[in-house]
C-alpha cells in the first residue's frame, strides 16, 4: 500500500473517478432506453457504445501518456474532458429528441437499418465521454509507477481502488441518487466528482515530470537490454488471456443476471444489488492480484491456477444457486424491504463472490506477467486494458443475444465454465518443465465437474406441480424467460419464473380492458395497445367495428406464446389484416410514430419492476396526449393489488397534470384483486350516455334481457371524476423521467406488503377512496355525467354500493353487505328479477369470480 500522503490522495481521485463513471453509466443506460427503447437490442447498443468509447480511448491515450510531459496533468485533463463533454449530453440528448421523430419514421419499419442509426446516436452521446474514461487508468499509471517491476502490483492496485469506487457508485446511483436529486442532479454530481477527481491530480502535478523523466529514461535503458524484452509469443498469449478474461467475465455476469431474475421481484434495487457484489467482487479480485504480484511463484503457473480455480466456482455457482433458492423458490416471501435487500445482497455474495473474485483477478494479474515489456507503463495498461474491454463486449453481446437462446442458463454457464478450465490447461502447458501430467489437472477438473455437476439436469423454471401446473412450452429469449403453463386446463403465459401476464381464466376481464375504454368513444376506428401478453385484451378490439389495431409488445417471446397457443381465445388477432404486432417498446413506439389513434390502452403493468417506472411518467403520458384524435381516450390500468395508497396518488396526479380530464373506471368488483382505468382525455367534454349504451349493446345478444343488462352495465363502472376532485389526492408529487418515483417507491411498498406493513389499495381503502370521490363530486353535480338521466346517475351510485357489497361480504361484514346489497338492488332494475338471477349477483359479489 502507498505510504505517503500524495500517493493516498491520488488513488482518492482515481477512486472518485470510478464512483462518477459508473453513475454516469448507470444514468446513460436509463436514459437511452428512454430514447431508444427497453429492448434488448437497443440495450446492446448503448452498453457496447459506451465500451467502444472506453476501448478506443484506452488504446489512444496508452500511447500518448508515456510522451506526456506531466502525466498526472494529462489526467486532470481527461477528466476536465470527461466532465465537458458528459455536459454536452444535455445538449445533444435534447437534440435527439427532437430529431427521433423523423428518423423513426423513416427506418423502423427496417430493423437492420434503425439499430444501427440508434448506434450513430448512441456514439454522438455516449463516445466522447467514454473515449476520455479510457485513458484514466493509463495517465494514472504512467504518472505513479516508477519501476517496470512494480507494473503488477501497482496497476492491481490502481484497478481494485478504481473498481471499489464503481462499486459505490453502483450503489448510490440504484438506491438512492436518482430519486434523491433526480436525474439531472445525479447527473451534476458525477460531473462535479469528475472535476474533483481532475483537481486533485493537477494539484499533485508539478512534482511529477521529474518522476516522468526517470521514468523515460529507465524505460529507453530496458529497451537496450535484450534480456528485458518479452517474446512475441509470450505478448500474443498475455493478450490473448485479457480477451479471454473479458468475455467470460462479462459473460458471467449476463448470465448470473437471468440466473437472480427467476427468484427475486426484479426491481431497481434487485438489480442494483447484482452489479454492486459483482463490481465487489473485481474489486477484490483486482486486490488478490495485487497479493499475489508480490509472490514469487511462476507467474504463468498462478494465472492457469486463477483460470481453473474460477472455472470450477463458475460451475459450483449454479449449484449454489439452485440450493439456496430451494429450486428457484421465489426469494424473500414475507420480508420488508431492508431485509429483503440484505438478502438478495447475502444470496449474490456467496453465489457470485468467489467465482467472481477468481475471474477478476486474471485480468489484473496480467500486468504481472507484463513487467518484462520494454513500453511505458500507461501504454501497457492501455494496451491491455483495450483488449479486455473488447472481450466485455464481444462476452457481453455473445451470452445475451446467443448463448441464452442457443443453451439457456445451464449449459451457457456450464460452457463458460469449461473455457476458463481449457485456458488455465494451456497457460499451465506453456511453462517449460512443468509435468504434463500436472498441467492438465485443469482438464481432469473438467472431467469430474461435467460427471460431478451435471448443470443440464436443473429445471428452468418451478411448476406448481402441487396447483395441477403442466409446462407446455418454454423460451430463453434475450429479454427473458417466457413459459406457457396451462393449470387445470386454464393457460397462462409466465415471464421470468414468477410474473403471470394473464390466461384463459381470466379471458373475460382482459377483454373489459378493451370493451370500457371503447366502448366511451363514439366511434373508435383506431386503437393502439401498450403491451400484449395472452393477446386475450388486443383480440377484443376486433368485436369493435374498428379499421386498425397495433399492438406493441417488448418481449417477442410472448408474441410466439400467445401466437402458438391462445388463437381459441384472441378473436383472430394474428389473421385478421387489420392488425399490426410490432415487437418493440411500447413507450419507444408512440414517441416516435407520428400516427394518431381514437384509443390508446396501456395493459397491466408490476409497477415494482425495472424499467415500469418510465410508462408512468409526465413525459409519457403528454406524448401519448399527443398521438390522440380530437375525441381520443387513453386507458391506463392499473392493479390496485399491487399498489399502494403512495403510488396510486403519485400516479393519478401525474395523470391530471397531463390531460384536463381525467375519470376512474372500475374493471371489476373485486374485493381483493380489483383493477380501475385512468380515463385521460385531451378535451373536458361530458360523456355521451347514448353512444356508451349503443357501443355496450353491441358487444351484446339481441335478447331483451342482455339489452337490459348492457344498457346499465357500463354506468355501474363508473367511479368518480378524478379531475374535479383532485383534492383527494393530497399533495402527490408528479412521476417524471428526471424524478423516477415509482420506479423507486414500488418495490418498497411491495416489500412492505409482503411483511405486513404496507396495505395495497384493495378492499376497505378502496371502498374510503370511491366515498371520498363521490363525495367530492357527487353524480347529479359531476360536469362529466351531466348529459345522464336520473335513472342512470341511480346507476352510478347502484355500481359504488355493489362494490361496497362484495367488499364487506369478503371481510366477512354481514350487516353492511346487506345493507348495500340492498341499495343496489333498489337502483338496477334487472337486479328485481327472480332469485336465480339474484343469486349471480350475490355470486359475483365475492369478488374472484
Amino acid at each position: 500500500m502507498p505510504g505517503t500522503l500524495r500517493d493516498r490522495l491520488l488513488l482518492a481521485a482515481l477512486f472518485l473517478s470510478g464512483f462518477s463513471s459508473l453513475v454516469y453509466q448507470v444514468l446513460w443506460l436509463k436514459e437511452l432506453r428512454l430514447l431508444f427503447g427497453a429492448t434488448s437490442y437497443a440495450a446492446a447498443v448503448t452498453l457496447s457504445v459506451f465500451f467502444l468509447g472506453l476501448t478506443v480511448g484506452s488504446r489512444f491515450w496508452g500511447r500518448r501518456v508515456g510522451r506526456m510531459s506531466s502525466p498526472l496533468r494529462g489526467y486532470a485533463l481527461l477528466e476536465g474532458a470527461i466532465a465537458a463533454t458528459a455536459l454536452l449530453y444535455f445538449l445533444l440528448s435534447s437534440l435527439y429528441f427532437w430529431v427521433y421523430e423523423p428518423l423513426f419514421e423513416t427506418f423502423s419499419h427496417q430493423r437492420g437499418i434503425f439499430l444501427a442509426v440508434k448506434l450513430l446516436l448512441a456514439l454522438a452521446l455516449l463516445f466522447p465521454p467514454a473515449f476520455f474514461m479510457g485513458g484514466t487508468i493509463p495517465a494514472m499509471g504512467q504518472a505513479t509507477i516508477r519501476q517496470s517491476s512494480n507494473l503488477g502490483r501497482r496497476a492491481s492496485l490502481l484497478y481494485a481502488v478504481n473498481t471499489g469506487g464503481a462499486a459505490l457508485g453502483a450503489f448510490f446511483a440504484g438506491f438512492y441518487l436518482p430519486v434523491t436529486l433526480g436525474f439531472r442532479g445525479s447527473y451534476l454530481l458525477a460531473v462535479g466528482l469528475s472535476l474533483l477527481s481532475g483537481a486533485i491530480a493537477l494539484a499533485l502535478s508539478p512534482s511529477t515530470r521529474s518522476v516522468s523523466s526517470a521514468k523515460r529514461s529507465q524505460s529507453v535503458n530496458a529497451a537496450r537490454s535484450p534480456a528485458a524484452s518479452a517474446g512475441a509469443g509470450d505478448r500474443a498469449w498475455i493478450l490473448s488471456l485479457a480477451f479471454a478474461s473479458g468475455f467470460l467475465t462479462l459473460a458471467l455476469e449476463v448470465i448470473w443476471t437471468r440466473m437472480f431474475a427467476q427468484v427475486l421481484h426484479n426491481s431497481v434495487y434487485s438489480f442494483a444489488a447484482i452489479l454492486v457484489m459483482f463490481l465487489l467482487a473485481l474489486a477484490v479480485g483486482s486486490l488478490l492480484a495485487h497479493a499475489l504480484s508480490a509472490s514469487r511463484w511462476n507467474p504463468p503457473i498462478i494465472a492457469g491456477t486463477l483460470l481453473a480455480l474460477g472455472g470450477a466456482a463458475a460451475s459450483i455457482s449454479a449449484v449454489v444457486f439452485y440450493r439456496l433458492t430451494d429450486g428457484l423458490r421465489y426469494q424473500g416471501s414475507r420480508a420488508d424491504w431492508l431485509e429483503y435487500t440484505a438478502g438478495v445482497f447475502s444470496d449474490a455474495a456467496l453465489v457470485m463472490l468467489p467465482p467472481a473474485i477468481l475471474a477478476g483477478a486474471l485480468f489484473p494479474y496480467l500486468f504481472k506477467l507484463s513487467e518484462k515489456g520494454t513500453e511505458d507503463p500507461g501504454s501497457i495498461l492501455g494496451r491491455l486494458s483495450a483488449v479486455n474491454t473488447a472481450g466485455a463486449i464481444a462476452g457481453s453481446l455473445a451470452a445475451g443475444f446467443w448463448m441464452l437462446e442457443a443453451f439457456g442458463v445451464w449449459r451457457s454457464l456450464e460452457w463458460i465454465s469449461l473455457a476458463y478450465l481449457v485456458l488455465g490447461s494451456a497457460s499451465m502447458l506453456r511453462v517449460a518443465g512443468l509435468g504434463r501430467a500436472l498441467a492438465a489437472a485443469p482438464l481432469l477438473g473438467i472431467l469430474a465437474l461435467v460427471w460431478a455437476v451435471d448443470l443440464s439436469r436443473y429445471p428452468v423454471l418451478r411448476i406448481r406441480s402441487e396447483r395441477g401446473d403442466q409446462l407446455i412450452e418454454h423460451w430463453q429469449g434475450s429479454h427473458a424467460n417466457v413459459a406457457v403453463v396451462s393449470r387445470r386446463g386454464n393457460l397462462k403465459i409466465k415471464v421470468d419464473n414468477y410474473y403471470t401476464l394473464g390466461g384463459s381464466l381470466s379471458r373475460q376481464y382482459e377483454e373489459g380492458q378493451t370493451h370500457i375504454p371503447v366502448a366511451l368513444h363514439p366511434k373508435a376506428e383506431s386503437v393502439f395497445f401498450l403491451g400484449m401478453g395472452t393477446g386475450i385484451t388486443a383480440g377484443a378490439a376486433l368485436r369493435h367495428p374498428v379499421r386498425e389495431v397495433v399492438v406493441c409488445e417488448l418481449i417477442p417471446e410472448v408474441i410466439t406464446a400467445a401466437d402458438r397457443h391462445f388463437r381459441p381465445f384472441i378473436n383472430g388477432l394474428f389473421e385478421d389484416p387489420r392488425v399490426r404486432i410490432v415487437a418493440e417498446d411500447g413507450r419507444n413506439f408512440l414517441q416516435g410514430s407520428s400516427q394518431q389513434y381514437d384509443v390508446i390502452i396501456a395493459d397491466l403493468f408490476v409497477p415494482w419492476g425495472a424499467g415500469t417506472g418510465s410508462l408512468y411518467t409526465l413525459e409519457h403520458y403528454r406524448r401519448v396526449g399527443s398521438r390522440l384524435r380530437p375525441e381520443g381516450i387513453f386507458a391506463q390500468w392499473l392493479p390496485l393489488y399491487q399498489l399502494s395508497w403512495q403510488e396510486f396518488a403519485i400516479i393519478a396526479r401525474t395523470m391530471i397534470e397531463a390531460f384536463p380530464q381525467v375519470t376512474v373506471w372500475r374493471g371489476d368488483f373485486f374485493a381483493e384483486k380489483p383493477i380501475v382505468a385512468l380515463i385521460g382525455q385531451n378535451q373536458a367534454a361530458p360523456l355521451r350516455p347514448d353512444a356508451l349504451v349503443a357501443n355496450a349493446q353491441r358487444l351484446s345478444s339481441a335478447q331483451p334481457e342482455q339489452l337490459r343488462r348492457a344498457a346499465v352495465s357500463p354506468f355501474l363502472l363508473y367511479a368518480g371524476n378524478l379531475h374535479e376532485a383532485r383534492q383527494v389526492l393530497g399533495d402527490a408529487p408528479v412521476h417524471s423521467d428526471n424524478l423516477p418515483l415509482i420506479e423507486y417507491l414500488a418495490p418498497k411498498s411491495q416489500r412492505g406488503q409482503r411483511a405486513g406493513r404496507t396495505q395495497w389499495l384493495v378492499s376497505e381503502p378502496l371502498a374510503e377512496l370511491f366515498n371520498r370521490l363521490m363525495a367530492q363530486v357527487p353524480p347529479e353535480e359531476d360536469p362529466y355525467l351531466k348529459n345522464l338521466s336520473p335513472a342512470q346517475l341511480g346507476f352510478v351510485k347502484a355500481g359504488l354500493s355493489f362494490h361496497k357489497a362484495a367488499i364487506f361480504r369478503q371481510a366477512g361484514k354481514n350487516i353492511q353487505f346487506e345493507i348495500f346489497m340492498r341499495d343496489f338492488l333498489s337502483r338496477v332494475p334487472f337486479a328485481q328479477s327472480p332469485q336465480g338471477e339474484q343469486s349471480e349477483v350475490y355470486s359475483r359479489a365475492d369478488g374472484e369470480g
